[in-house]
């Protein structure tokens, strides 16, 4: 069966419990959020899943969503070495706005093991530039795009997309920022090979 790509807003009912179970299976059980912050950001930012599915099984996700400018000065001060990630409350989430830049976070990018070798990256990444162009077009203005990689296929997406090395986080990970103009760059050109 060929993969496809889903939305939040496109994607079959009950896929936050197909996202949690793949986090279960992805990540380490510190790393792992409770599924109810799942749904308290998606209720605030629907359209912040990037979905790949094989047949009826979800093979992998994407989460970003436009954060506030008092969570993007916390995460950008040269002297915090948090990790953000489940923790993030929909407050320090913002609206996409028309106004100013959006400032993007991604929280989290998983792939069920099985998938990681064929097309499925290939796609979520895809899809997400497909989603930053509509933005893009729509008038959402993209400020930055931040992450925070936990694997070496993490910050390989990150770079994939502008984003450069910023700083080393408590526990070894790393924070990955691409600015505006990069990310303009990728909108423009595509991905980063």
């Amino acid at each position: 069966m060929a993969l496809r790509i889903e939305t939040g807003l496109t994607a079959p009912s009950g896929f936050i419990e197909d996202v949690f179970a793949i986090d279960k299976d992805t990540y380490s059980p510190e790393l792992c959020g409770k599924i109810e912050n799942l749904y308290k950001r998606y209720d605030v930012c629907p359209d912040s899943f990037i979905l790949v599915y094989d047949g009826d099984t979800l093979a992998g996700y994407l989460n970003v969503f436009p954060i506030s400018d008092g969570l993007y000065r916390q995460l950008n001060a040269p002297d915090f070495f948090g990790m953000r990630d489940d923790d993030i409350e929909p407050e320090e989430m913002d609206a996409w706005r028309k106004d100013k830049p959006n400032e993007l976070f991604i929280i989290s990018v998983a792939i069920i093991p099985r998938y990681r070798k064929g097309e499925a990256i290939k796609l979520i990444g895809n899809g997400f530039l497909d989603f930053l162009r509509k933005k893009d077009a729509e008038g959402y203005k993209i400020g930055s795009i931040a992450g925070s990689a936990i694997s070496a296929g993490g910050e390989k997406f990150l770079q994939r997309f502008g984003g450069k090395f910023i700083k080393k986080l408590e526990d070894g990970y790393k924070y990955y920022l691409a600015d505006g103009e990069s990310v303009g760059g990728v909108i423009e050109n595509g991905l980063i090979l």
